[in-house]
């Protein structure tokens, strides 16, 4: 027979060859069974199952087979928790996302462990089959023209329930303040009301008209999440109308569907990742861990940008999870660019300084109600923001911003 790995003993290796090495919290173990149970894992999410059966041979076993590398068992009165890293042969998926989740996560019920993915590395040369972003915040200050500060994102709302032109209006209200970029809410998609390439003609007129008084000429991500053959069309149509940046809400699309697209697209579009829908995945005892899911799949896929829920710093566990998600999406991987990291959620002029502090320069802040329902308008809140940003990239205080700035000192009394 060969040689099982998980059976009945487990042996921690080293790696010779190309792995993606995923990292577990695991419950529900103990001192008796955990070294049994993650063996089994590690053989029923590769080559085999809970007993051995023919037809396993050694090779398959020494190239195809996970391998533990590491388990540590945390003492606790209360359920245990066991941190294990596996280490999956990248042959067995290369850049095939949906097998690649199947395998980490798929977690067959014969050999199933109640698992948390929270990291994922890659090993010898697995980085390799993996493209990664194909533009940078480089590309993307080159698009917009804005330099040396934050990026600022405004989603248009109301979010669904209008036709191109009413959404022009929105969009021209908006750009009129200044605002660098304008996305879709990630509820709008291609609909029979509201065309993708009818809202790309409609909009893009819209911050023409705008950049007459701006100067400057507000870039439109338009929403193309569909069904896979449908989003490519709406991609081929988004570029023939005049688009130049778009945004996939890849949770519901999955993994591979994103990464389609940006391998076809990616030189044309600057495309947004969103997470939409990614909560369902995550939680605190299973699931897929936000640095995982947001931080490093859509990097890898070959997203240029991914929305990230932000963190005010009220909830630490929650803050916590967001450093580590901005980390994922932007430690060093090989020749794998970083993605830009887009924040938003309950966004106002108030947190742009702690967002600077926090991130640096290079990030898009998106903002959508404290734009929308600014007291003076739209536009107003759009200002606001504008007037904001660059006080905090120079290092002025908002309040001595707001002595020259009318819109501001509105935005500070009512989000204060």
């Amino acid at each position: 027979m060969p040689d099982y790995f998980g059976y009945p003993f487990n042996r921690f290796e080293q790696l010779n060859g190309d792995y993606l090495i995923a990292t577990y919290l695991v419950f529900g173990t103990d001192y008796d069974n955990v070294f049994t149970k993650a063996g089994n894992f590690a053989v029923g999410q590769t080559i085999g199952t809970w007993v051995q059966i023919p037809g396993v041979t050694q090779h398959m076993v020494e190239s195809y087979q996970g391998r533990i590398v590491s388990l540590h068992l945390i003492p606790s009165d209360e359920e245990k928790v066991a941190v294990l890293k596996l280490a999956f042969p990248i042959a067995n998926f290369a850049d095939n996302f949906a097998i690649m989740m199947t395998a980490l996560v798929g977690n067959d019920v014969s050999t199933a462990l109640r698992t948390k993915l929270i990291n994922i590395e890659l090993a010898g040369d697995a980085v390799k089959s993996f493209k990664g972003p194909s533009k940078s915040i480089d590309d993307l200050r080159k698009l917009t023209n804005v330099y040396n500060r934050p990026i600022i994102l405004n989603m248009i709302k109301p979010c669904t329930g209008f036709s191109p032109k009413e959404g022009a209006k929105l969009f021209y209200d908006v750009a009129l303040g200044g605002v660098d970029i304008i996305k879709d809410d990630e509820l709008l998609g291609n609909t029979s009301y509201n065309q993708v390439a009818d809202r790309v003609r409609e909009y893009t007129a819209s911050a023409k008209r705008a950049s007459e008084n701006t100067g400057k000429e507000t870039l439109y991500l338009v929403n193309i999440t569909d069904s896979p053959s449908r989003m490519r069309d709406n991609a081929k149509a988004a570029i023939d109308a005049g688009a130049k940046g778009c945004l996939i809400n890849f949770v519901a699309t999955g993994i591979d569907a994103l990464a389609e697209i940006c391998e076809e697209f990616g030189d044309k579009l600057f495309i947004m990742a969103h997470y939409a829908g990614v909560g369902v995945m995550n939680w605190q005892k299973g699931g897929i861990g936000n640095p995982v899911y947001i931080g490093i799949l859509p990097r890898l896929a070959g997203a240029h940008a991914t929305m990230t829920m932000f963190e005010d710093g009220t909830d630490a566990e929650a803050r916590y999870d967001f450093i580590k998600t901005v980390q994922a999406q932007r430690m060093p991987m090989g020749a794998i660019k970083p993605v830009v990291t887009t924040v938003g959620g309950g966004i106002t002029p108030l947190h742009l300084s702690g967002i600077y502090n926090d991130l640096g320069p290079d990030v898009i802040i998106g903002i959508g109600g404290a734009i929308q329902g600014h007291p003076g308008g739209t536009t107003s809140g759009a200002n606001a923001v504008m007037k904001a940003i660059d006080a905090v990239s120079e290092g002025i205080p908002l309040t001595e911003a707001a002595k020259a700035c009318e819109d501001l000192k509105i935005a500070i009394d009512a989000w204060g």
